[in-house]
């Protein structure tokens, strides 16, 4: 008795010891937003949410309705007109307008910004929030875009900002995270840009990236500025100091994918994260149409946001054309299950289990539009790509998995029966493909730690760690002069053009002699 008691005794003035510290910053309070109306945000974080929640923290989500499905432990603010904004958008086809050029996607992409923010700080149940003085939230947790109106939230309620991104690095994405790349810039929008390494793609890429900077300068930040000031009624100096804010941003990249990056420490690569969920099951009619597979399956999505239905007539057509000359058989995610021709190799499923699928043995080849979470997919199991990007980072993406020996890439808008037909014989009967995607999947693989708890231990790093200039490049605080090494090259080009004035000078004494 007197030893339980005893024990009793020194936990208790082990709780109360100033000098002990007992990690209690699982009652923390975490505020996170994710407001993009399709799923790929939402895999990426959802896995985190969830462990931070079973790790003890109150985690609060800003996201439309339905997206993501309710977490158990979370408290979540739905905001309607984040879904209804996306549904104009999507039934009267304008996104297609949109995607014509880099110019007006950027226009899509500015004006989605600003009234995601604008929807989001007018919501009543995101007001009720801001006005309950008993409100309190350590971290906040957002999409590392630009939601630049959002960042208020961080001055108050003085908490922590981190940075979670679905999508690949980008030069706006450094920027934020204090990371410049003045040698080496990844686009936004990849339509247009060259992967070209010759002088006159480089000069037409850095006026690709300055274009892209224009528009983030004369147009979107000024117009989320306004959203900021009519809000929160900070000045104008307080909007571009929060967006130096992030202490951590967590990208969806790693380095085995293509991209090796020189990046401050703060800029964490936590790429396949949505991996440590369990795969999607799937039904026995589906698993015995692969299984029954002979001659192998070919799997065909265009990803979680475009329908088939509005892709064009023709294409449509393309497409089963050629996939009635296959052998194989065909798994395709589609919406419209009595196309016209549809041949007896092809199975269509409206929700398919896209890992499943791409895990089973027999599965040859993965025919995708290039989004990066399907990707890390067919890299992850080890199964050649064809590729038919249509816009963002999906260029980029697979031009990737091009250069890495995995992938194909056709244009979408051009694409004819008889080239597609070549290129997926080719991907399947060369097995220079597949062997490729076998050992990029071992390189994918072996990591010291997961993604998940990667992700875990840099969040609870910011929580433990309020100021985190240790691990942020001031840039402003670097003189151009020095940033770019000028100095270096100063006295080169001196002793250069000491001597070619020089030579040139002795040169015409010469000639005038000779005459």
């Amino acid at each position: 008795m007197r030893f339980g008691f005893s024990w009793l005794a020194v936990g208790v003035c082990l709780f109360f010891h100033p000098n002990v510290n007992l990690n209690l910053a699982q009652s923390a309070n975490i505020l996170a937003i994710f407001p993009f109306h399709y799923g790929s945000p939402f895999l990426v974080a959802r896995p985190l949410i969830k462990t931070l929640v079973k790790r003890g923290y109150n985690v609060t989500l800003i996201s439309p309705q339905g997206l993501p499905p309710n977490i158990k432990g979370v408290r979540h603010i739905r905001v309607h007109k984040l879904n209804k904004r996306m549904q104009e958008i999507i039934e009267t086809d304008k996104i297609l307008d949109f995607l014509i050029n880099k110019w007006m996607e950027s226009i899509m992409a500015a004006t989605m910004y600003f009234n995601m923010c604008q929807d989001i700080l007018s919501d009543d149940g995101v007001q009720r929030m801001l006005k309950d003085k008993r409100e309190h939230f350590d971290l906040i947790m957002m999409d590392a875009s630009n939601l630049d109106a959002l960042y208020g939230l961080v001055e108050y309620y003085n908490a922590t900002l981190i940075g979670l991104t679905s999508i690949s690095v980008n030069w706006y994405t450094e920027e934020l995270a204090g990371n410049p790349a003045p040698s080496i810039y990844e686009p936004i929008s990849q339509i247009g840009y060259s992967r070209d390494h010759s002088i006159l793609s480089r000069i037409y890429n850095w006026i690709h990236i300055n274009e892209e900077r224009l528009m983030e300068h004369l147009v979107i930040l000024p117009a989320q500025l306004q959203v900021f000031k009519k809000f929160f009624g900070y000045s104008d100096q307080k909007f571009y100091e929060l967006r130096n804010r992030f202490s951590v941003i967590l990208v969806n990249n790693h380095f085995s994918l293509g991209r090796v990056r020189s990046n401050v420490p703060n800029l964490i690569e936590v790429g396949g994260l949505h991996l440590s969920e369990s795969p999607e099951p799937c039904d026995k009619e589906l698993q015995k149409f692969m299984d029954d597979a002979e001659n192998g399956v070919i799997y065909f999505s265009m990803g979680l946001d475009i329908l088939v239905k509005f892709l064009p007539e023709n294409l449509q057509q393309t497409l089963v054309k050629s996939f009635a000359k296959l052998k194989q058989r065909v798994v395709w995610k589609n919406e419209i299950f009595s196309m016209p021709n549809k041949s007896e190799n092809i199975y269509v499923i409206e929700k398919s289990p896209q890992r499943h699928i791409l895990a089973h043995p027999k599965v040859r080849l993965f025919i995708t539009n290039g989004g990066l979470l399907s990707v890390m997919e067919a890299v992850d199991s080890g199964v050649p790509m064809l590729g038919l990007p249509i816009f963002f980072d999906q260029f980029g993406n697979l031009r990737w998995g091009q250069t890495a020996g995995m992938a194909e890439v056709l244009d979408i808008n051009n694409l004819k029966e008889e080239t597609l037909t070549n290129t997926i014989r080719e991907l399947i009967d060369n097995p220079k493909y597949t062997l490729r995607a076998k050992k990029m999947s071992k390189t994918f693989n072996d990591r010291p730690m997961s993604p998940l708890d990667t992700a875990v231990w840099w969040t609870e790093y910011a929580l433990r760690n309020r100021d985190v200039s240790h691990i942020r490049l001031k840039v402003e605080e670097i003189p151009l002069f020095l940033y770019y090494r000028i100095d270096r090259f100063v006295p080169f080009f001196l002793r250069f053009g000491l001597i070619a004035a020089s030579v040139i000078f002795l040169g015409l004494v010469f000639f005038r002699k000779c005459v």
